[in-house]
């Protein structure tokens, strides 16, 4: 019962931001990302602590810069609601981008090319652009929702961009088959996540659990790394920023080299994170799962 209110809840919010012009749609989510700040206690909670600590920010500052935060993820997120309606002429008018040479170089190679970003901007509409307008072949991982019925209308709007949807749940051979089919899978690795393995290494100068299967992929077959971001502008429309590919020196000691390589691919996220931080999901709690040592010293 509860999930069906939700759907149905969801089918109308939908429906009404498909329904409006672009503009009106977006500043009715500036308004819902400021009821979201207010009565969230949670996630504000969580958000503010984070900024403060990691960007140094207090006081009015602070909640000013927080309030700003929720307002443009919401904002983000009505836009992921509409794209399913954007032409191939929009999303290259709507994108602007840098460093495409970046990602050009590494493409070009044919072993594929694992796109490290994360939860920064509409992270959705990098895949799209990259598929639509510029026509490369392109893999989403698919975490799957509670609710089959919201699975079904993401997977939807993404094959409708031309995207390969590989569901999380699959084996790692799937990723594989990507990559040497010369496809770019985008990959986040900026949340704290149980389900999947990894080791905690240092992000914004504090350990963090970060996933390590592809970069083990990236180790064991060769495919680059190319770190990138897209963020919105103060005119709602995007730009997508592009990094140099990271380069590893692999050795013999597998779990060193992944280790090493992961210290890397964290200061590449916090490089796209402190473009703009208002545009990172801080009210995700990143830093959640400690390692056990710390509960050791606590102990």
């Amino acid at each position: 019962m509860k999930n069906d209110l939700i759907y149905y809840t969801a089918l109308v919010i939908i429906k009404i931001v498909n329904a409006l012009p672009r503009t009106w749609a977006l500043k009715l989510a500036g308004i819902a990302g400021e009821i979201w700040f207010i009565v969230g206690s949670r996630d504000r909670n969580i958000a503010l602590r984070q900024m403060r600590d990691v960007l140094g920010l207090t006081g009015d500052e602070l909640k000013g810069q927080a309030r700003a935060c929720f307002e443009t993820i919401i904002k983000n997120f009505v836009d992921v609601l509409r794209m399913g309606s954007w032409s191939e002429e929009y999303i290259g008018k709507v994108v602007e981008v840098e460093g495409y040479e970046h990602f050009l170089e590494a493409y070009n190679r044919g072993n594929g090319v694992i796109a490290l970003t994360g939860h920064i901007g509409n992270f959705e509409l990098i895949a799209a652009w990259f598929s639509v307008y510029k026509k490369h072949k392109c893999s989403v991982i698919g975490r799957e929702l509670y609710d089959k019925r919201f699975d079904k209308m993401l997977l939807k709007q993404r094959t409708s961009f031309g995207l390969e949807n590989i569901p999380s749940s699959t084996s790692a051979m799937a990723f594989i088959r990507a990559l040497k089919d010369g496809h770019a899978i985008g990959v986040l690795l900026d949340q704290d996540s149980k389900r999947v393995s990894g080791y905690f290494i240092d992000f914004f100068g504090k350990k963090a659990l970060t996933a390590a299967g592809p970069i083990f992929i990236a180790r064991k077959i060769g495919s680059p790394v190319v770190p990138m971001a897209i963020y919105r502008k103060n005119d709602d429309t995007y730009i997508l920023r592009i990094l140099p590919e990271l380069k590893f020196d692999w050795t013999d000691n597998k779990e060193d080299d992944i280790k090493g390589a992961l210290e890397k691919c964290n200061k590449a996220t916090e490089q796209l994170i402190m473009y703009d931080p208002l545009q990172w999901v801080w009210f995700h709690n990143r830093w959640r799962t400690r390692p056990p040592s710390e509960k050791e010293m606590s102990a």
